[in-house]
């Protein structure tokens, strides 16, 4: 009981992604489209969400929302684009998200470029509906 107590009170914020779309991916699969999701995490990667697969998709279309309870310390959104097949997930892209700015601004709606493994080339734009609220403690 005290230690989820003491978890608790460490909450100060909730986090709201929506996962909205993505465009251009860059294929992985050879004979046929992505079956693309997404996982996302804060620095915590102990605790992820994941969107459903779109079936052979380009240009998915999620619009599906995850909250976080957010804790201090926690400034990095990890994003994760994966194409999902029976024996091994593919990584499309990632982009990690530096929240300083939401934090400020309380919500960011924007387009973020997917890197590939050396980040240097886009794989890919993830729509990211981003909602930041402090809580009352």
């Amino acid at each position: 009981m005290i230690a989820i107590e003491l978890i608790l009170d460490r909450v100060m914020a909730q986090l709201q992604v929506t996962v909205v779309e993505a465009k251009n991916l860059k294929k992985k699969d050879t004979l046929s489209e992505n079956d693309p999701f997404v996982e996302i995490y804060l620095d915590d990667s102990n605790y992820k969400q994941k969107t459903k697969a779109k079936k052979n998709a380009k240009n998915p279309k999620w619009n599906q929302s995850f909250v976080f309870n957010h804790l201090y310390g926690q400034d990095i959104l990890h994003v994760e684009v994966y194409d999902e097949d029976s024996v091994k997930n593919d990584k499309i892209g990632s982009v990690q998200i530096d929240l300083h700015e939401l934090y400020q601004k309380g919500h960011i709606d924007q387009w973020f470029e997917l890197k590939g493994k050396l980040g240097l080339k886009s794989h890919g734009q993830i729509h990211l509906d981003l909602y930041f609220e402090r809580l009352k403690v």
